[in-house]
C-alpha cells in the first residue's frame, strides 16, 4: 500500500519559528551551563546538548534538530572545549564526545521524526475511519434519494473541500442539475458537457485528470451494477486532498457508498411500487369476484320476478304478484347496501369523511342502530345490558350508528335462524366498550384479525351474501374516532366483536334532546 505523504500545511515544521529553536535551545543551555564550566566535566556538557537535541527533534523536526546538534557542537567547542573562546578542539576525547553527540543527534532526530509521521498517518487514517463510520451510518438511515444525495454532498465537502454536487440523467438520458433547491456547498456553474462525457464513457476528467486538464472542477462517474448511474463534480480546495493514493481511494469508497445506497433506494421503491400493485391487482380481483358473485344472484332473482311479472301477468293471482314485487324489492335492497359499502369505503380511505362530532347517550346510539333493523331482527330475541351511568361520547353519531348496525347485520347473517343476539356497554380502562356477540360458529383464531381486512371472507365460497366490507368499514370509522375494535370467540360458542372509544370530559351545557340520531 503507498505511504502517505503528510499535507504540507499539516506538517510543515521546517518554519522560521522551528528553526530558530534550533538554534535558541542549544545558547540557552548554554548560558545554563557556562555558570557551572568548572563543577561540570565536558561529558556532563555534551548531555545537556544532547537532551536539548531530542526535545527540538520531539517538538519541531528532523531540520530543526540537526541544526540544533551543529549550533551544540559550535557552542561546545567555544565555550567550554579547551582552548575556550575557540572552534578548536585540543583534547581528542572532547572531539569523541562531540563527534558522538552529533551521530546520536541526527539517528535520534530521524527516529523522532519517522514516529511523528506514522502518528499523523494513523491520525489521519483513524479521522478518515471515523468520518466513512458516520457517512455510512447517516446513509443507511437514509431512504429518499433527495436524502441520500443531500448526506453525500455534505460529506465529500467536509472531507476533500471544495463545493461539489451530484448529477443524474433527465428521462431525456442527459445529465442535469438536481431539481432540488441546492445546499450552500453545491457548486454550481458546472460544464454539463463535461459531466455529459463522464456519464457516457465512465471515465474521469477535469482538473488534474488526463482528460479536459483545464476544468476547474473534478467529474468522476458514479458507477453502478448496471452501469454509470450519475457523476459527481468537484471543485477540489486542494489536488493533494484528492489525488494522493489513499485520499484516491477514500474517495472511491465514498463514491461507492453513494452508488449503492441510491441503488438500493431505488430497488426499495420498485419492490414498494410492486407490491402496491400486487395488492392493488389482488384487490381488484377480490372486488372482481365479490361483486360478480353477490350481485349474479339478486340480479337474476330480479330478472326472473321481472320476467314472470311480464309474461305471466294474466295468470297471476294478486297475492303472487305482491311477493314477486316483494322479491324484487329486497333483492334490489341488497344491491343498493352493496354499493353503498363499497362507496362508503372508497371514501374512507380516500379521507374524504369529516367527522361531525357531538355528543351523544352511548344507548341512543345503539337504540337507533337497532330500529333500523327492527324489521330484519324481528325474529331474533336481542339480549342488551347497558351499566349505570355511561358517560356521553364525542363522536359522528351517524357513522357509529352504521358500525353498530354492520355487526349486528354480520351477527344475524353469520348465526343460525333463532339464536340470540347479545348487546352490552360499559365504561372500562380502554375507554366506553360496546360489544356484539352472537351463537354462530367463531372465527379461528388465526383469522380474528384478518377478518377486518377488505374483501376477506372467513369462508369464501359462503351462502351468505356480501363483498367482506362490512367489517373494513366499522375499522375505519372506529379508529377516525382515535378508538379500536377486535374480535374474539366467546366462552360457549359465538363471536364478540368489541370496540373501544376514548371517553372525553363532556362540557356542561349538552343538550340531547335536540340531537337527531336517525340519519
Amino acid at each position: 500500500m503507498p505511504r502517505l505523504v503528510p499535507c504540507n500545511h499539516h506538517l510543515d515544521k521546517h518554519t522560521y519559528g522551528a528553526r530558530f529553536w534550533g538554534i535558541a535551545i542549544p545558547l540557552v543551555l548554554t548560558s545554563i551551563d557556562w555558570p557551572f564550566r568548572e563543577i561540570l566535566t565536558p561529558s556532563n556538557i555534551l548531555m545537556f546538548y544532547l537532551l536539548g537535541v531530542f526535545f527540538v527533534a520531539l517538538r519541531f523536526g528532523l531540520l530543526p534538530s540537526i541544526l540544533a546538534s551543529l549550533t551544540s557542537a559550535a557552542a561546545f567547542a567555544f565555550f567550554f572545549a579547551p582552548p575556550i573562546f575557540s572552534l578548536a578542539i585540543a583534547e581528542p576525547e572532547n572531539l569523541a564526545g562531540l563527534t558522538v553527540m552529533l551521530v546520536v543527534g541526527a539517528v535520534t532526530s530521524n527516529l523522532a521524526e519517522n514516529v511523528r509521521r506514522q502518528a499523523y498517518v494513523a491520525e489521519q487514517r483513524e479521522r478518515r475511519a471515523s468520518a466513512l463510520y458516520s457517512f455510512s451510518k447517516e446513509l443507511a438511515e437514509a431512504r429518499w434519494e433527495k436524502e441520500i444525495i443531500e448526506i453525500g454532498v455534505r460529506h465529500i465537502h467536509a472531507e476533500f473541500g471544495g463545493q461539489n454536487t451530484l448529477l443524474f440523467p433527465d428521462q431525456n438520458g442527459l445529465v442535469c442539475y438536481p431539481k432540488e433547491p441546492p445546499l450552500d456547498i453545491s457548486l454550481q456553474g458546472t460544464d454539463l458537457g463535461v459531466a455529459r462525457w463522464v456519464f457516457n464513457h465512465g471515465q474521469m476528467a477535469g482538473h488534474g485528470a488526463s482528460t479536459i486538464p483545464n476544468e476547474a472542477a473534478i467529474y468522476a462517474p458514479l458507477m453502478g451494477s448496471t452501469g454509470t448511474i450519475g457523476v459527481l463534480a468537484l471543485e477540489p480546495v486542494d489536488l493533494v486532498r484528492i489525488f494522493l493514493p489513499e485520499q484516491r481511494r477514500l474517495l472511491d469508497t465514498y463514491v461507492n457508498q453513494i452508488v449503492h445506497t441510491l441503488e438500493r433506494a431505488k430497488s426499495a421503491e420498485q419492490a414498494k411500487d410492486a407490491t402496491l400493485k400486487m395488492q392493488a391487482e389482488t384487490l381488484r380481483n377480490s372486488l372482481l369476484s365479490s361483486i360478480s358473485h353477490d350481485l349474479r344472484n339478486p340480479l337474476a332473482t330480479i330478472v326472473g320476478a321481472a320476467s314472470t311479472l311480464e309474461t305471466d301477468e294474466k295468470r297471476l293471482d294478486e297475492d303472487r304478484r305482491r311477493k314477486l314485487v316483494t322479491v324484487i324489492s329486497e333483492e334490489a335492497q341488497r344491491m343498493s347496501e352493496l354499493t353503498v359499502k363499497i362507496l362508503d369505503m372508497a371514501r374512507l380511505e380516500a379521507g374524504e369523511v369529516v367527522l361531525n362530532r357531538q355528543w351523544y347517550a352511548p344507548e341512543e346510539i345503539v337504540g337507533s342502530a337497532l330500529r333500523r333493523l327492527d324489521k330484519k331482527l324481528k325474529t331474533r330475541q336481542v339480549n342488551i345490558l347497558m351499566a349505570d351511568n355511561l358517560a356521553l361520547i364525542h363522536v359522528d353519531a351517524v357513522l357509529l350508528q352504521q358500525v353498530v348496525v354492520n355487526l349486528l347485520d354480520n351477527a344475524d347473517k353469520y348465526s343460525s335462524a333463532g339464536l340470540p343476539i347479545d348487546i352490552s356497554v360499559e365504561t372500562t380502562p380502554l375507554g366506553l366498550s360496546i360489544a356484539v356477540a352472537d351463537r354462530g360458529p367463531g372465527i379461528p383464531e388465526s383469522l380474528q384479525q384478518k377478518v377486518f381486512d377488505k374483501f376477506f371472507r372467513v369462508n369464501a365460497e359462503s351462502a351468505q351474501s356480501g363483498v367482506g366490507l362490512g367489517l373494513s368499514i366499522c375499522r375505519a370509522i372506529v379508529e377516525a374516532h382515535g378508538g379500536k375494535i377486535q374480535a374474539t370467540n366467546r366462552s360457549g360458542g359465538g363471536t364478540l366483536f368489541q370496540l373501544y372509544l376514548p371517553i372525553l370530559k363532556c362540557p356542561p351545557t349538552v343538550n340531547l334532546e335536540e340531537k337527531e340520531l336517525t340519519p
